[in-house]
């Protein structure tokens, strides 16, 4: 499609200026047209043709309508095959300028049509009924009306005068002897036969002229012509018609012979005068017949001026409607064009262009709304790329952090293996892998999660992994031993619940910990530290024991006086050594066998109100305060073994204060959903380097006791799959802290 000047596809002032020439030149023209067609029509209708009446004013005119509409018809041509060759070509908006052009030709080319041939039948019907034959019997009558008053007034003169010039030839009056009463007899004869003027000319001298009173005397009487008096004398009679103030004086000569029947010696002349309104009839009668004349030999002409110029009319009508709908469209298609002009420059990515138009219309909100969204593409493409270059920046990032991760993931020796909520794994490290006794090179990722468990472990990390997935906690732990590579391993399984903003449960990651070798290694340590203080703990009754024994043999030896009493000391401190030693071995059997628990859903706070039972009235300088949650979920728990527990541990809080403060026992649930207990004292504590071996077998930080009491505390809370630790209390004491998982 070839290019618009930029002038004119922005609807710049050059255009504007020529477009609005064009439109004061078609709107005058239009309206000279219509005004001079409608004064032709008007006069038409009236009857009047005084506008119109010569044929140079009519040819003139003829010839002007004629270039007039081969003008029109070349221009009208001109557009319409214009458009047509512009429609061929596939001009944008071709196609809708030539629809609207030759849709507003059709709506109005019919009207015009209709409208040219009624004025056309209107003016033939007008130029027939001014040239009709009533009319010209009318005009014919008429003129010889006038024709016929005027002859008659002329025969009338003529007779009278050849009857005064005989009286006069009779009577001899032309004689010189008789002139003197020439006067006297002229006016006789002016009375008797009832003329205006009657005079006698006797050639050399002024006439003798006699007027008649009724006729208006003022203004100079027109002399008759020298020729027609030179005739008369030469014996021809003649009649002349003169104006005379206003109206026609009709003056009819006869020669008066002397003698009778000789040669003419004056001329008797008698004047009929025809009245001033008289004669304007009868002259405005003879010019409107000489007019009527003219005009009608002009008919044909006449028609023809009337056709060209409703033809014109028509043609002007049809051309603005042309001239209108191209510029319509014009107005239309320039803004769209511009706007596609715009959509390719956009399309080859110059987000910079801007259409300009001085469209005030909807196709200037459009233009607005175009430019408004090139702005919004230009900002949002800026702000795209600039996203880009962030998200590159941060997917490079993350891709770092990701192989950091894997790095990071693959290089520790605790497994770590997280799933959706579906069980489906979506990472899983080489340890775990290890753990697992899976190959390095199998791809786990999107398998189920029992798919890769091993059988003896499955239940339980499956029922694991379900707590902190379904049933609503944040984290689980538990221990396991597995069969790994022929050997049997000791795992900790801790799972934690993976969840989104709202709330919603992703999935679960976890976290598998190879224990083998520290529980080997703990449990050696442990045994050790069992059998250091267990030897200790019976070293301390065995010295006694040898004590009393080498006294005894000392002084049986002697044969020392009081024998009897020093073996009856003897064998009573022997006796009292073996019975702590018995109570020794008593309470680590009782440590060793430690039931199972026997959980059941039961409500912690019955195990409270049932271990507080026992102090009740016991302790008078001991205060014990319980704060429970009202809405504390129920526990798995082993009521007696719990209950232990806190029995245990609240000695141990009324031991260390000495008999007197203040002890508190707390429960509640923290938002991961475990139910926490704790139990306060506000006693002196406990050092810090003894709380790592607090809960090892026979370490004691009291002077009495085996120092199997928090041990055993540790195996119930452990085998109830909780956790427990000491921390301070504020302002002083100890805090014991028990972690136990809410039934689900």
């Amino acid at each position: 499609m070839p290019q618009q000047d930029p002038e004119r596809r922005a609807g710049g002032p050059a255009s504007r200026i020529r477009i609005d020439r064009l439109i004061r030149s078609s709107i005058l023209l239009l309206l000279l047209v219509f005004l001079g067609g409608t004064f032709l029509l008007r006069k038409a209708t009236t009857f009047s043709w005084l506008y119109i009446t010569n044929s140079v004013l009519l040819s003139s005119l003829f010839l002007i309508n004629a270039i007039l509409i081969l003008t029109l018809v070349t221009l009208l041509m001109r557009n319409l095959i214009k458009a047509l060759v512009e429609r061929r070509r596939g001009i944008l908006g071709s196609r809708f300028r030539t629809k609207l052009v030759f849709s507003l030709l059709l709506l109005w080319l019919l009207p015009s049509m209709i409208i040219f041939w009624t004025a056309l039948h209107l003016i033939q019907r007008s130029v027939d009924r001014w040239f009709n034959d009533p009319m010209d019997r009318l005009t014919d009558a008429s003129q010889q009306i006038v024709d016929t008053y005027y002859g008659d007034a002329k025969k009338r003169g003529a007779a009278f005068a050849r009857e005064i010039a005989r009286r006069l030839e009779e009577t001899g009056a032309i004689k010189p002897s008789s002139r003197a009463s020439i006067h006297e007899t002229l006016g006789g004869l002016l009375s008797e036969y009832h003329l205006d003027l009657v005079a006698l000319d006797l050639g050399r001298e002024p006439p003798y002229l006699v007027l008649d009173p009724h006729v208006p005397a003022t203004g100079e009487l027109q002399e008759i012509p020298i020729n027609l008096r030179r005739g008369a004398l030469r014996g021809e009679a003649f009649i002349w018609m003169s104006e005379y103030r206003g109206g026609m004086l009709i003056r009819c000569g006869h020669p008066v012979r002397e003698p009778p029947g000789g040669e003419a010696r004056a001329v008797a002349v008698v004047g009929i005068y025809v009245p001033r309104e008289l004669a304007r009839l009868a002259a405005s009668v003879s010019r409107s017949n000489e007019d009527y004349r003219q005009i009608r030999a002009q008919k044909g002409l006449i028609k023809r001026v009337y056709v060209l110029v409703f033809a014109l009319i028509t043609l002007v009508v049809l051309f603005s409607v042309t001239w209108i709908g191209l510029y319509l469209a014009r107005r239309i298609t320039e803004p769209i064009q511009t706007l596609l002009q715009g959509t390719r420059e956009i399309s080859s990515g110059n987000l910079d262009y801007r259409v300009e138009t001085e469209a005030g219309d909807e196709l200037g909100i459009l233009v607005e709304s175009f430019n408004r969204m090139t702005a919004e593409l230009k900002a949002g493409k800026e702000t795209i790329e600039k996203r880009n270059v962030e998200l590159s920046a941060s997917n490079r990032e993350l891709m770092e952090r990701r192989r950091y991760s894997e790095t990071l993931l693959n290089s520790v020796t605790v497994g770590v293996l997280s799933c959706d909520r579906e069980g489906r794994v979506t990472t899983v490290n080489r340890a775990a892998l290890r753990l697992l006794d899976l190959e390095l090179d199998a791809e786990p990722v999107g398998r189920p999660l029992a798919a890769l468990l091993p059988p003896e472990g499955r239940g339980p990390l499956e029922e694991l992994m379900a707590e902190v997935v379904s049933g609503g906690g944040q984290s689980a732990a538990r221990g396991l031993e597995l069969s790994i590579g022929g050997k049997t391993c000791t795992l900790a399984a801790s799972a934690t619940s993976l969840r989104d903003e709202a709330g919603e449960p992703l999935g679960a990651i976890l976290v598998l910990e190879d224990l083998t070798d520290l529980m080997r290694a703990q449990k050696i340590a442990a045994w050790r530290e069992v059998a250091r203080r267990l030897a200790h703990e019976i070293k301390n009754p065995l010295t006694p024991i040898q004590l009393s024994a080498e006294r005894i043999r000392k002084k049986y030896a002697e044969e020392a006086d009081g024998l009897d009493d020093i073996v009856e000391e003897g064998t009573a401190s022997i006796v009292r050594e073996v019975a702590t030693l018995k109570n020794l071995v008593d309470e680590f059997t009782r440590f060793a066998r430690l039931p199972a628990p026997n959980p059941v859903a039961a409500r912690i706070q019955d195990v409270i109100a049932a271990s507080l039972s026992l102090y009740n009235g016991v302790h008078t300088n001991v205060t014990i305060r319980e704060v429970c949650d009202p809405d504390l979920p129920r526990v798995l728990l082993d009521p007696d073994q719990m209950k232990r527990v806190l029995v245990n541990l609240l000695d141990n809080a009324v031991e260390a204060m000495g008999g007197q403060g203040t002890v508190t026992i707390e429960a509640r649930r923290d938002a991961t959903g475990i139910v926490r207990l704790e139990v306060a004292d506000d006693g002196p504590g406990i050092r810090e380097e003894d709380r790592d071996r607090l809960f090892l077998p026979y370490f004691s930080t009291k002077k009495k006791g085996t120092g199997l009491g928090l041990a055993i505390v540790h195996r119930i809370v452990s085998d109830h799959h909780g956790r427990i630790r000491v921390e301070d209390n504020t302002p002083r004491g100890a805090r014991f802290v028990i972690e136990l998982p809410a039934a689900a």
